[in-house]
């Protein structure tokens, strides 16, 4: 199996010209020696997986696909209860975890496609905004902010953040394996092409490999091999699997498994086989940690970019969702409620868990916060430190959050925006206008509306989620002049 040389391949050293960072980068180089560095600044591994939702891992209460290695994660660290996406799709959450921002700072609020911005109903009641398509780049990537403090960094698998000319390694990451335009893989198995795929036939920035080889086990090999090579540290060693994004494509002999264990529920052989790989390839990480005497320096992160796809079409359904309302695509629970794990061995007490609210741009600051003034950060961040979090006791009932999704997502077609503060989550949808408001506490499937019971709370929030929105500068969405009310 060919695995990429990190250490003959092509570096791509940022120029203090063309961001204007590079004076700032090597003054604060100054004051840190490498030694320093290596022994102080503990590295970070940071796994994102696509479309998986909290509901499909052991430890929040999976009852039929196995995921030991991620509950042992949980049982090795904390695990948040009320994790979020900052978005219900893909291409904007890993704006705000990348950059630290609400992708709604900067405009980014839809996922790229290969066929341009999304596409809207004839009749849509709104028109959707023309924001960006690419990452800027002289946005300070956590790769970027980390350089300073001497952290060699790799971005492994699913980019979608801009097109050619704004992969990983033009915004500051110094290897790129993998990662690329377009957010699904034309295959989950060697070559990794789908010759009848007109816009995305293979991908280009992954070389090699066998016959029957499998994407994730690939993509896991490649981190393995670039510890390996960085063990002396400090690194960022960023891995966004594909999986378990379509195609729906898993290892048979994990399909076989699970077609009797899951026959009768709602989950998807092929889709359990695919977090079954998942689960063991984290485990693959974890024990080389162990082997490379690395975990107890290391900071793992375990994340999901937005919740999972209930329904493939025609009637086949993939994850069982329950007891969130709907999916991927959509503001109520299951389009954004996902996995956080963190564990930090002699930094977090094993078996923590946390109830306060976390969302995307929080991997951000916590990052951040860790390494502590020899990093170089975005300003503002929009997301909060973690780090106050790792004691599990505090419950900080203050923390908010927002989403700005003026979107028809292909699986949604209800653009809004939502805001949680405390136990209330109020949604705002422009197309049909509405406004529902929910007790997650009490209410977790969001099935009791009480935006009629509760008029002042709900004008209270409304008027909350307006500020956040004007305070972001957001590109707007825009009303369709032509659209015709169609009567029910």
């Amino acid at each position: 199996m060919a695995k990429t040389d990190y250490k003959i391949i092509n570096r791509k050293i940022l120029s203090g010209a063309k961001f204007g960072i590079g004076i700032t980068t090597f003054g604060l180089l100054g004051m840190y020696s490498c030694d320093e560095a290596k022994e102080e600044l503990p590295n970070f591994l940071i796994i994102l997986i696509d479309d998986l939702s909290s509901q499909d891992v052991g430890v929040y209460g999976q009852k039929y696909i196995e995921t030991p290695n991620i509950d042992r994660l949980a049982s090795e660290g904390i695990m948040w209860t009320d994790a979020y996406s900052s978005c219900p799709v893909c291409s904007p959450t890993r704006v705000a975890l990348l950059t630290g921002k609400n992708q709604t700072r900067v405009g980014f609020t839809g996922h790229i496609t290969a066929v341009g911005y999304h596409r809207y109903p004839e009749n849509s009641r709104i028109f959707p905004p023309d924001d960006l398509m690419d990452l800027p780049l002289d946005e300070i990537t956590l790769a970027r902010a980390l350089k300073p403090a001497g952290y060699t960094s790799i971005s492994i698998g699913k980019w979608h953040v801009g097109r050619e000319g704004h992969w990983p390694t033009d915004l500051g990451f110094d290897y790129n394996v993998a990662g690329y335009t377009h957010g699904a893989p034309p295959s989950h198995f060697y070559p990794y092409e789908n010759p009848q795929s007109g816009h995305n036939p293979r991908i280009p920035t992954l070389e090699g490999g066998e016959p029957g080889e499998y994407l994730t086990d690939r993509l896991t090999d490649e981190a393995i091999k670039f510890m390996e090579n960085y063990k002396d540290g400090p690194f960022l060693l960023y891995l966004p699997h594909y999986a378990v994004h379509t195609p729906i494509e898993a290892p048979q002999d994990l399909i076989e498994k699970y077609k009797p264990i899951v026959e009768g529920t709602p989950i998807d052989p092929v889709y359990a086989a695919m977090v079954e790989s998942v689960d063991w390839n984290v485990g693959r990480l974890l024990d080389a940690l162990d082997e490379m005497g690395l975990s107890d320096n290391t900071v793992v992160i375990f994340k999901s970019d937005n919740g999972a796809i209930r329904e493939l079409g025609s009637g086949r359904t993939l994850s069982d969702l329950r007891p969130f309302r709907e999916e991927k695509s959509h503001l109520y629970e299951g389009g954004i409620r996902v996995p956080l794990i963190i564990r930090w061995p002699g930094h977090i007490e094993p078996g923590t868990v946390s109830r306060n609210p976390a969302i995307s741009e929080d991997i951000y600051a916590t990052v951040i916060d860790i390494v502590g003034p020899a990093a170089n950060p975005n300003k503002p961040l929009d997301g909060r430190s973690l780090v106050n979090d790792f004691d599990g006791r505090k419950s900080d009932t203050t923390i908010t959050l927002h989403w700005y999704y003026p979107h028809y997502a292909p699986r949604g077609n209800t653009p809004g925006a939502a805001i949680r503060s405390g136990d209330y989550k109020l949604i705002e949808f422009y197309d049909p206008p509405e406004v529902e408001l929910y007790n997650l506490r009490e209410d977790i499937s969001e099935t009791n509306d009480l935006a009629e019971v509760k008029p002042e709370l709900k004008d209270k929030l409304l008027d909350d989620l307006h500020s956040w929105l004007e305070s972001m500068s957001p590109v707007m969405h825009t009303m369709n002049p032509d659209y015709i009310p169609v009567d029910n």
